[in-house]
């Protein structure tokens, strides 16, 4: 979010945090989420107007599932399924304004998908889009180091059984 502190200022875009769980660790490669996270940020940014809010969620369930929403354009209907296109640029959503290469949405795909996940999309034209992925929650150290003494010690009372 700090990255895109000047277009943010200039067009009064404020962030709206929203955590389900005080700390959240999930089983994923940190520079490859960091730059999803970074695209649709980014395009959230794009394709809001002046004074808008832009709403980031993590809920903590059998996954984690994190959510970018903003109040911006929105995407047709027609052209929801292409924006996972690489190069694809919607001639409606995409004024002369909107730099970009046409691949943030495309890379985030293929991130999800070989992280063995995937994202969903939820946009309405004029009101706003918000994307919404899951990730799988990491065992944590200590049920990691519980885990093996379990294993550890079921594989001795088997050997003192024989």
């Amino acid at each position: 979010i700090e990255t895109f502190e000047g277009t943010c200022k200039k067009k009064r875009i404020q962030f709206q945090l929203t955590f389900s769980a005080e700390t959240c660790s999930v089983k994923a490669d940190k520079s490859k989420i960091g730059q999803v996270i970074y695209n649709l940020v980014d395009n959230s940014i794009k394709f809001s107007s002046e004074n808008q809010n832009i709403y980031f969620s993590l809920e903590k369930g059998d996954k984690a599932y994190i959510s970018v929403k903003d109040s911006g354009a929105g995407i047709s209907k027609e052209n929801i399924d292409r924006i996972w296109d690489r190069f694809y640029k919607s001639d409606s959503s995409r004024g002369r304004d909107k730099k970009g290469s046409g691949l943030g949405l495309s890379i985030v795909k293929e991130t999800l998908l070989a992280h063995n996940e995937n994202i969903d999309v939820i946009s309405t034209v004029g009101v706003g889009t918000e994307f919404i992925f899951s990730l799988p929650i990491a065992k944590s150290a200590e049920k990691l180091k519980n885990s093996l003494k379990q294993q550890k010690a079921v594989k001795i009372s088997r050997g003192c059984d024989n």
